[in-house]
Formats: C-alpha cells, sequence, structure tokens
C-alpha cells in the first residue's frame, strides 16, 4: 500500500511548533519545499506569491495596452512559474507565447501544474530552459517581448547579453519591453535608493538600478532602440523601458 507522504506531514504539522517549523524551512534547501507545499514553484522567484494573480494579469493589461493582439507572437523572458504566463497563454492564439527560463524545476512545474489549473495546456506554448538568453533556440521569431523584474537582477553587461539576442528574433518593428529600477540622478550617483517600502536599489549589486542613458548605451549597435515608457502600475515601483528593432 502507497504511503501518502503528504498526509504524514500534514498529520506530523499540527504537533510541531511555529518556530520550529520556520526554522526548517529556512534551512532546508528549496527543492525540499514540494513536500508541504504543492505551490513551492510560485515561490522561487522572489515576491512571486505575494503579487501572484495582481502581476500576472498587470502584464497581459499593460502590453494589451500597447497593442498586443492574439495573432501576435510574444516572448516572455524569465518566465519562471508562468505567473504571466498562464494570462498570455490563454489570451493568445495556440503556439504563439514562448516563454524562457534559466530553472527546469521551476518551468516543469509550472507545465504540470499551472497550465491544468488555468485551463491552457492545449495551446501549445513553447517553453525553453536556458540560462543565457540563447532565443534563437526557440526556432521562432516574435512581434513582442517582455522581460519583468529581470533587468533588475542582471549587471550591465548580462543586459547587453540580452539584447544583443533580442536583436536576433525580434521581428522588425518589434518591440521588447523591460522592467528596471530607475535611477534619475544619473550614472555618477552611486547611492542606494529607496525605491518602495519594501525595496532598496543598488548601482553595483542586486537589486540594481539603472539610468536611462546608461540602457541607451546598452543596445548601441544592436539594432534597437530605447525609450522610456515610465510608470505601468508596478507595485514596487519598477519603470517600464522599451526596445524597438529598427524596421
Amino acid at each position: 500500500m502507497a504511503v501518502d507522504r503528504r498526509a504524514i506531514i500534514g498529520t506530523l504539522k499540527q504537533y510541531v511548533p511555529i518556530g520550529v517549523k520556520r526554522r526548517v524551512r529556512r534551512a532546508l534547501p528549496e527543492r525540499y519545499r514540494r513536500l508541504w507545499d504543492p505551490d513551492w514553484h510560485r515561490g522561487t522567484v522572489r515576491g512571486t506569491k505575494a503579487f501572484w494573480d495582481e502581476l500576472g494579469k498587470l502584464q497581459l493589461d499593460y502590453l494589451v495596452e500597447q497593442g498586443l493582439q492574439p495573432e501576435h507572437y510574444l516572448l516572455d523572458v524569465g518566465c519562471g512559474p508562468l505567473r504571466a504566463g498562464v494570462h498570455f497563454i490563454g489570451y493568445l492564439e495556440p503556439g504563439h507565447y514562448a516563454g524562457i527560463d534559466k530553472r527546469g524545476d521551476t518551468l516543469e512545474r509550472a507545465r504540470q501544474v499551472e497550465l491544468p489549473r488555468y485551463g491552457v495546456e492545449d495551446k501549445a506554448p513553447n517553453l525553453l530552459v536556458n540560462g543565457a538568453f540563447e532565443f534563437t533556440k526557440l526556432g521562432q521569431t516574435f512581434d513582442y517581448a517582455i522581460a519583468q523584474s529581470v533587468f533588475t537582477h542582471l549587471p550591465a553587461n548580462t543586459i547587453v547579453r540580452c539584447l544583443v539576442e533580442m536583436a536576433k528574433v525580434l521581428n522588425p518593428g518589434g518591440r521588447f519591453y523591460a522592467t528596471i529600477y530607475e535611477n534619475p540622478q544619473g550614472k555618477t550617483y552611486l547611492g542606494e535608493i529607496q525605491q518602495s517600502e519594501r525595496v532598496v536599489s543598488y548601482p553595483d549589486c542586486d537589486k540594481y538600478h539603472y539610468d536611462l542613458d546608461t540602457l541607451r548605451c546598452a543596445c548601441e549597435g544592436t539594432g534597437l532602440t530605447m525609450s522610456y515608457g515610465g510608470d505601468w502600475g508596478h507595485p514596487d515601483n519598477q519603470k517600464m523601458v522599451v526596445f524597438r528593432r529598427d524596421a
């Protein structure tokens, strides 16, 4: 007779003090969280669980306002556990969504759990595990792309890599939307910035902030040009910048 591990753990949990539970959870490797949390994958991206529904739908609503239509092809960079992906997949025509992320366990769990949960498993999303922004491995080109809370964790040279690779798969006139923590004081300001009640950003460590001139410089020679999208309703004050592929 098969042993139901979750049932056993659930029984034991009621006898363990809350303080002990918290210490154990912090000490255990992340991969073991799935033993007691069926939605462990939602927490693999910092802050994902807290704003799961809000930020997922916000990204779709924003891109629709920017002109995204069901027939367009969309690339979701750093798609993680498909917080926004499930909404994009449901909106777009079958096969028109592609997501890329460096974490294979999170992406596979999202495929198994989130796609059926939202009723979109038959929409044939193109999902790729890749940590080097090798978008050409998806075998598609795209009209729109988005990187929500990706550049906020990347040093400048890695952003350059992302932009170089993006230029290879973005259709002429296509747009790549990326969120940043903004440094409005310019590159010579080397202090921290209180972006929101929860977030402080830094010039040279995670979470990174950037001035707009640095980002314009990053896309020079890539075939992309940058413009400022500004505020888009993010709860932690991330701003939007837009990279457009030259027609």
